[in-house]
């Protein structure tokens, strides 16, 4: 789309995002306003991002206003990650970030599917063709059931998928998963498949499973394997990062991560954002945690390890040494 915030540099779509943390939803002294002026002046990219932004809307949803605008006072010193930024901004506007190579934080997906789940939601559907689709936390897919094809297409977030024998179609039509980066062709196989970041990360728990990159040639991901499949390259996953599936059960299984990839994995499953001080983000943990009472499993990390849960407001957590 002409003119999306997908084609502006990296530093504008931060800076806009910055801005908007400032003046829309907190009350900017009259330096605030006199620079964000300037910055909006300077540069016809920044009026860009900046109108862009604002088209998203000012409905507030997720976290009252009174706790959205706490939760912005209250923030320690420094330009929030991006990630955390965007997460905040998807909160307060009820809308998310259209069109931006960060639209997983954008709920918009959802409004394109067939079947999805909530935050902190995992669901099971049986389709018509008899195959078992599982929805993680917030998650969304389209499917498209012709004559020749069973398609499905991961819009958002997390999926397993157990194929049917489409015992009703005259011909057995071919199941397929669609992601941004590959088309995935199941062959009697039990999948999963999530969107992380800019990749499709693929497990495959039984049967084998056809990977068609975008522009680059197929090659075929057999029973207990992983793999990371970005738009340039695509690489196996580490067999600790292949034990997959116990959300499906209510559970993260760690073994061996850094914090800080513990806390990213418990902050999908709750409203809000969860951060881990720079200082403990580095240091290993194992454990099986609850992804249905992800607070809970917090608290546990934090007094298993001497450490303090600092809360913002209960929408803004951050672990951190005592």
């Amino acid at each position: 789309m002409k003119g999306s915030l997908a084609e502006l540099h990296g530093a504008v779509v931060d800076q806009a995002i910055d801005w908007s943390l400032k003046v829309t939803f907190n009350t900017p002294d009259a330096a605030t306003q006199q620079a964000f002026e300037q910055w909006l002046a300077a540069n016809a990219a920044h009026r860009q991002a900046w109108q862009r932004l604002q088209s998203l809307g000012g409905q507030f949803a997720g976290l009252p206003r009174g706790a959205a605008l706490d939760t912005l006072n209250k923030l320690p010193e420094g330009r929030l990650q991006r990630r955390q930024a965007l997460k905040l901004l998807a909160l307060l506007t009820g809308v998310g970030v259209v069109g931006w190579h960060t639209a997983q934080h954008a709920p918009w997906q959802r409004l394109m599917a067939d079947y999805s789940t909530g935050i902190g939601e995992h669901r099971r559907w049986t389709l018509d063709d008899g195959s078992v689709l599982d929805l993680n936390t917030d998650s969304a897919v389209r499917v498209d059931f012709g004559a020749e094809q069973r398609l499905l297409t991961l819009l958002r977030g997390e999926l397993a998928l157990s194929s049917g024998d489409d015992a009703q179609a005259a011909l057995r039509r071919p199941l397929r998963v669609k992601t941004p980066q590959c088309l995935l062709e199941c062959q009697d196989a039990q999948l999963e498949a999530r969107l992380n970041g800019d990749a499709t990360w693929l497990w495959v728990a039984q049967g084998r499973v056809q990977v068609s990159p975008l522009g680059r040639p197929d090659f075929t991901v057999q029973a207990g394997e992983g793999w990371r499949i970005g738009h340039r390259q695509a690489v196996a996953l580490p067999a600790t990062t292949t034990q997959r599936g116990a959300w499906r059960d209510g559970m993260f299984i760690a073994r061996d991560l850094p914090l800080r990839e513990v806390v990213e994995e418990l902050d999908r499953y709750q409203v809000g954002h969860v951060g881990c001080d720079p200082r403990i983000a580095q240091v290993r943990l194992s454990g099986n945690f609850s992804t249905e009472r992800p607070d809970q499993a917090l608290v546990l990390i934090a007094q298993s390890h001497g450490w303090q849960l600092r809360r913002l407001t209960r929408f803004w957590v951050r672990l951190a040494p005592a």
